[in-house]
């Protein structure tokens, strides 16, 4: 529901002086950031995408995705977050947002109600930690030798067909002429 939770973008660093303070609060998701006039919130910094990055709220509240979509880059509080659609980096409360030379401060509030449905606090610790490489597999069993038979009393390769076709022709011909 949009009145479960609001989402405040800030700007607190800028090239454009007159776009820090700069503060817009969003009830709806996705939140689209860039240079493109399409954007929900535009961004004339010159090294920020036209199509720079996307928030999205997940559906029970407890998660808000940044995606990075831009050719430039984009840090949440410091940290490269991966580029392209299917990857996300997990926003948390006071992240700061760097796109390009802005930074922007990101805040939720969620309703009492729907805060009350969340129990405990998100484990962010695995976004430290490279992926974990998975146990080397045993080697499989070599497999059994296939010995395979070819009867050569049955060609069914279509030149060696073509040509007997054309041989028994040529064979016939001559012994009708004869």
């Amino acid at each position: 529901m949009e009145d479960d939770w609001r989402i405040t973008l800030s700007c607190i660093e800028s090239s454009d002086s007159s776009f820090i303070g700069y503060q817009k609060s969003y009830v709806n998701s996705p939140i689209t950031i860039g240079r493109a006039e399409n954007n929900d919130l535009i961004v004339s910094d010159p090294s920020a995408s036209r199509n720079h990055a996307v928030l999205r709220i997940t559906s029970d509240y407890s998660r808000v995705f940044i995606t990075d979509m831009s050719s430039h880059g984009t840090d949440v509080s410091g940290k490269p977050v991966p580029k392209g659609r299917g990857s996300g980096f997990t926003l948390e409360n006071g992240d700061t947002i760097k796109i390009g030379q802005t930074v922007l401060q990101y805040e939720i509030q969620l309703k009492s109600s729907v805060q009350s449905t969340m129990i405990g606090q998100i484990n962010r610790d695995f976004l430290d930690k490279p992926p974990e490489q998975a146990p080397p597999e045993e080697e499989p069993a070599a497999p059994e030798p296939v010995i395979k038979i070819v009867d050569e009393t049955k060609k069914s390769n279509p030149v060696f067909i073509a040509v007997s076709v054309v041989l028994l022709i040529i064979l016939i011909y001559l012994i009708i002429s004869s």
